[in-house]
């Protein structure tokens, strides 16, 4: 109980910390900057009331958010995605859906959180050319691309259907990018050399279902699924992580997993949920430190559905007449993402 307490804690700490104001942001509602809503992110972010280190609430709807270019540090926070496939997510189930978001260089330190990028082509693609970026439990059916000269860009707890992650341009370069606990179903395929450096500081706990090409300090507790995908890792600690097919050489706990053992499977499970691994595996400490690998091991474990580490009211009960004097009952139930 206490260190549940102590996560709820940090998550709250952390959003006040980033959010000195904070603002609604409604696709499908009309501006009324007195209530501090907009009805769209563009308007927002250049709204003058709207200052560096401010938060918009992203709210579900519907109704996908055009592209736009960022150029002044915010946090964005969405809903949540695959919501209607997981308990206690939201009680109303629309998603905070945008296009393409770039980052540019005077927006770093932007933080994106709980957001469903709308689809497969690279124009609706999150560009990141900012440092000190986090990427957050956000849903990229697409692309992730690191483009620029860029320093420690966070990119955390996200779930990537039919995504990945690349540079861009030839002369786009990198370093200590950190990548852990997400689901990365297309390759990641970042060489370095000599004149462009592209460089992760760690690489853990995600789920790779393609090609791993890259160069970084560390690479453990991952699982990699594809069947003949190539693994090419340089980095001096390549530990505990689990292959399909001799990918990696069986030392410093590396191995080839046995997949009826693995995962607890789609059937009665979510698209993110059925990446549990089942509670008999003889995986479940696999990891590094005798931890378990995959995206819901070590010490930021994936969230289902993106939660943002917000208070959700994922039940809202309200009886349909009420009073005056006995006013209108109403049972809600919320929690907190840690």
């Amino acid at each position: 109980m206490k260190r549940a307490l102590l996560i709820i804690l940090a998550a709250i700490l952390f959003i006040q910390s980033a959010r000195p104001n904070t603002f609604r942001v409604n696709n499908t509602l009309t501006t009324d900057p007195a209530q501090k809503l907009f009805k769209t992110i563009p308007e927002a972010h250049n709204a003058a009331t709207v200052l560096a280190g401010d938060t918009l609430l992203i709210e579900g709807t519907a109704v996908v958010h055009p592209a736009f270019t960022m150029t002044k540090r915010l946090v964005l926070i969405g809903t949540g995605y695959l919501l209607t496939e997981n308990a206690q997510t939201q009680s109303a189930a629309a998603q905070s859906i945008v296009s393409k978001i770039t980052i540019k260089p005077s927006a770093a330190g932007t933080i994106l959180i709980g957001l469903n990028f709308s689809d497969y082509y690279t124009e609706n693609a999150p560009f990141i050319e900012a440092s000190n970026v986090i990427i957050m439990r956000c849903f990229i059916p697409n692309w992730l691309y690191l483009t620029g000269d860029i320093n420690n860009v966070q990119i955390l707890q996200n779930f990537f259907l039919e995504g990945g992650i690349a540079n861009y341009y030839t002369t786009d370069k990198f370093t200590n990018v950190v990548l852990k606990n997400n689901f990365i179903s297309d390759p990641v395929n970042i060489t370095s050399n000599s004149s462009y450096q592209r460089t992760f500081a760690a690489v853990e706990y995600n789920i790779f279902q393609s090609t791993v090409i890259l160069t970084t300090s560390l690479f453990r507790s991952n699982i990699i699924t594809g069947i003949g995908a190539v693994v090419t890792v340089s980095s001096a600690q390549v530990q505990n992580n689990l292959v399909s097919s001799n990918q990696l050489p069986a030392s410093n706990g590396n191995q080839t997993y046995n997949a009826t053992q693995l995962f607890a499977g789609p059937t009665g499970n979510s698209t993110d949920g059925q990446y549990k691994i089942k509670t008999s595996s003889p995986y479940l400490t696999a990891g590094y430190n005798n931890s378990q690998p995959g995206i819901y091991g070590g010490s930021m474990p994936y969230v289902l559905s993106g939660m943002p580490p917000i208070p959700a009211i994922y039940e809202l009960v309200a009886d349909g007449f009420g009073s005056k004097q006995n006013g209108l009952p109403v049972t809600i139930k919320a929690k907190v993402n840690q």
